[in-house]
């Protein structure tokens, strides 16, 4: 007898892959013999494949914002023969519809989003509030009822020794030190983004006791350069592969982020998660982790979910002081 086999379509947001684990392992919990395939970008292939509970991770090479209907449509045509029984489509965009659809799997859940009429036959419908509960959000595209975000979902990537070793030796990172890692970066814009400053303050305060590595894009350098003020920080700002971002994690007992992919993947490694929340909401984004400790002022005009904030004074992360964030790792 075949295993029913599920293709799975997660929004292409690092922080995104990682919390869709949770809707993986409640597959697996219920169903332990489906097999998982997921439609991934490139760049993201290395956070899945130290998920245990994907079977296959199938790449589709398409620039963001790119339509690509051509390369959607060849896709479609190489992975109609694995007979998919479903297919959960987590992002809301036309374009992440059509693979499942031009591979004619009988089962496409997800919502509605951009006008997706015939793409989309299995429609799920959440309220504004809940929409933005997105872990919740992504297991309850498997079930017609609510679902408890319990910790047996919480998501957890695997760690690779042999890398974390070479990690070791390449950078000098001192093992006699606890480590500690600095993610100052966030994607979604500066109204995430806790004032560097306020990350050379809390730098300067761990100065003897911990070994501080700084995390985050080629684009996040210069922030990583200003951040150091001792001989025991090291910044790895464009450095890293996401898969050594997870293994030096794994190496880590705490990571101070914002509200980021990198929060997430500390979440997923068990690194204690000192999070930072400016514009966003841990009630509704959380790092998916019970060690953790989360700095939110809940000022009135917080959470907007904007981009910038629209009175210029960014009192949200400016009120979270140094001081404040250093008792976290006591």
């Amino acid at each position: 007898m075949s295993k029913e086999k599920l293709l799975i379509i997660p929004q292409n947001w690092l922080g995104d892959i990682v919390m869709s684990q949770a809707l993986l392992k409640r597959i697996k919990f219920d169903n332990p013999d489906t097999l998982i395939d997921i439609l991934i970008d490139s760049c993201m292939k290395g956070v899945v494949t130290r998920m245990p509970e994907i079977n296959k991770a199938i790449v589709l090479n398409c620039k963001h914002r790119e339509f690509g209907l051509f390369k959607r449509l060849k896709l479609a045509k190489e992975i109609k023969a694995s007979s998919y029984s479903q297919s959960i489509i987590l992002s809301r965009s036309i374009k992440s519809a059509l693979v499942p659809y031009f591979a004619r799997i009988p089962i496409r859940t997800g919502e509605l989003g951009e006008s997706r009429y015939f793409l989309i036959n299995n429609i799920k419908t959440f309220s504004k509030n809940d929409r933005r509960k997105t872990a919740y959000r992504y297991m309850s595209m498997f079930s017609n009822s609510d679902q408890e975000l319990n910790e047996k979902f919480y998501p957890s990537l695997n760690s690779n020794l042999e890398n974390i070793n070479k990690l070791t030796k390449k950078y000098n990172i001192k093992k006699d030190k606890k480590i500690i890692i600095f993610a100052p970066g966030a994607a979604f814009g500066p109204s995430k983004m806790w004032p560097v400053d306020k990350f050379v303050e809390l730098g300067k305060k761990l100065n003897k006791d911990f070994f501080i590595l700084i995390l985050g894009t080629d684009k996040e350098k210069d922030i990583g350069e200003h951040i150091i003020t001792n001989k025991n920080m090291i910044n790895l700002c464009g450095k890293t592969s996401i898969e050594d971002a997870i293994d030096l994690m794994h190496l880590s007992e705490f990571c101070v982020s914002n509200d980021s992919g990198l929060m997430h993947l500390a979440a997923a490694t068990n690194t204690k998660s000192i999070s930072i929340y400016g514009s966003t909401s841990p009630d509704l984004t959380p790092p998916l982790t019970s060690n953790k400790k989360i700095h939110y002022t809940r000022i009135s005009c917080s959470p907007c979910f904007q981009k910038k904030c629209k009175y210029g004074h960014y009192n949200c992360l400016a009120e979270i002081q140094s001081e404040d964030v250093f008792k976290s790792f006591k």
